[in-house]
């Protein structure tokens, strides 16, 4: 094969990215005629082998899960090769350290990840310990540079000077800034069975919702406790069908929501509490949003510890 020129390559490289891109599009990007494009890309099919061929792109499945599995002594390969033969199971690394598997699965929802973690790794046998989290987004060299969205929230979040002043700011900019229709969030864990001391603050609630999901949360173990147990974020596109909130669908309907999306509020390995956000209509999950949402919680961690105590 001979060595492409300079325009070669730009042709060739624009055609990679865009096979569809026409030839005036092609010749206006390289800076030269149509005709002059036409016969390079003749002559590189015809002497070169370029092919135009059409791709499509596989969506990214809305949840992704990696599990890290310890697993009973003498059941490493057994227990991968059930893993593995799951359907949601995308693979199954043998590892060293302190875990023996690394597990990749992925989800249409988020519902359907928890339950998948509960039933076949939490209650899986051979299976002696487990730590999961969800994927929030992949990031790769061409998506590192970042915008920080919350900043300003950053700068107003070191000079309040109380715990409700932060909660309420953070409510203030999780409806302005990820278009929720309704917050909550709360410090401490209020869903515990003997609840520690804890501040709330949410907007677009009535307060009897509120009251009610945290009685039957902590009598009928609905997701809210699951959060703060699994530590990890869930979205549910639907709560007034979704099975997690099965038992307060009566709830859920008398309020007014559909979508919901809720997360631990951390700073290192300790939880500080949780946000909740509520959207009116049923959206759809997205991964810039979730991004967006764990960003404004590890936000409020960074500064909730000024007032743990």
């Amino acid at each position: 094969m001979r060595e492409l020129d300079a325009l070669d390559k730009q042709i060739f490289g624009l055609l990679a990215e865009n096979g569809r891109m026409s030839n005036l599009e092609v010749a206006a990007q390289v800076a030269v005629s149509e005709k002059t494009v036409r016969q390079r890309i003749r002559r590189l099919i015809e002497r070169d082998g370029m092919r135009v061929v059409a791709t499509m792109d596989r969506a990214t499945p809305p949840s992704r899960l990696i599990v890290l599995v310890r697993v009973e002594s003498g059941q490493r390969f057994v227990v991968a090769d059930r893993l593995a033969a799951l359907p949601q199971v995308d693979a199954v690394h043998l590892t060293t350290g302190a875990y023996e598997l690394i597990v990749l699965a992925s989800f249409g929802s988020d519902s359907d990840a928890l339950e998948f973690y509960v039933r076949h790794i939490e209650q899986g046998p051979g299976i002696g310990a487990s730590l999961s989290t969800h994927v929030v987004e992949t990031i790769t060299p061409g998506t590192a540079s970042r915008v920080d969205h919350f900043e300003q929230f950053d700068k107003q979040a070191s000079k309040v000077g109380s715990m409700s002043e932060l909660l309420d700011l953070a409510c203030d900019v999780a409806t302005a800034s990820l278009g929720a229709d309704r917050v909550h969030v709360a410090a401490g864990n209020v869903w515990a069975a003997d609840p520690s001391p804890s501040t709330m603050r949410w907007r677009g609630l009535s307060s009897r919702y509120v009251e009610e999901i945290l009685v039957k949360s902590r009598v009928e173990g609905v997701v809210l406790p699951n959060i703060v147990k699994h530590n990890q974020h869930v979205f549910v596109a639907d709560a007034r069908t979704d099975p997690l909130f099965r038992s307060v669908t009566d709830l859920v309907v008398s309020e007014g929501f559909h979508s919901w999306m809720g997360m631990p509020v951390c700073n290192g390995d300790t939880q500080l509490g949780t946000l909740c956000l509520y959207w009116d209509n049923i959206i759809t999950y997205r991964e810039d949003l979730v991004r967006r949402a764990q960003a404004l919680a590890d936000t409020l961690g960074k500064h909730l510890p000024r007032y743990s105590s």
